[in-house]
């Protein structure tokens, strides 16, 4: 349930959220998306801690613990599996490709910029670029793409592109370590509550 709401999240974010003019930009940026983590982990941590009695005392506590331990990071890398095939689907849908086709250019796209494909390396990019080309044409020319972005920061903020590039790598990296710590201190949190309440 939990990451078919986040899947839909993820969906509506991009269609209309992240289309917004350079605002659209920053928010797929700092991947607003995520605050819904704290609603999504809350749910998770909560059920697991109330599911506990249906276990043995002990026993419950442990196997949901272990559980947990699994599944948060699962549940948090969707956001990334989800945005990964939505942008391969685009890059499909622009250039008339196959799905397949089109994930061996992004893939090739990937490995080119940052040294892996698949979602390992979309994760990679898009941590240091929030653009990405959805067209062959753009993958081609994706210096130019980059440029026309920078300068849109340089315009609004007036500072040289090679320390906007730098700063942002180093903000959506912080961003994601914080909206991680938030979904593993909600998930302990109300994991912990669930316990208290069916006095685990």
């Amino acid at each position: 349930m939990i990451v078919s709401a986040k899947i839909i999240s993820v969906k509506l974010a991009d269609n209309f959220l992240y289309s917004l003019i350079v605002f659209g930009d920053f928010l797929r940026g700092i991947e607003i998306v995520e605050v819904f983590n704290i609603i999504a982990f809350a749910v998770v941590g909560m059920g697991f801690g109330l599911a506990t009695v249906f276990l043995p005392k002990y026993l419950g506590r442990y196997v949901s613990t272990i559980l947990l331990i699994i599944l948060v990071p699962i549940i948090f890398i969707t956001t990334q599996m989800v945005r990964y095939d939505i942008w391969v689907e685009q890059v499909a849908k622009n250039d008339k490709l196959s799905f397949n086709q089109a994930e061996l250019l992004t893939n090739s796209f990937l490995n080119e910029r940052v040294g892996n494909d698949g979602i390992y390396g979309f994760y990679l990019y898009t941590a240091k670029f929030p653009i990405l080309p959805d067209k062959k044409v753009q993958i081609n020319n994706l210096d130019r793409l980059e440029k026309s972005v920078n300068s849109k920061f340089v315009r609004l903020i007036g500072v040289p592109p090679g320390v906007i590039s730098w700063s942002m790598s180093l903000c959506f990296w912080m961003i994601r370590i914080f909206y991680f710590v938030i979904a593993v201190v909600t998930t302990i949190f109300h994991f912990r509550e669930g316990l208290r309440i069916v006095k685990c």
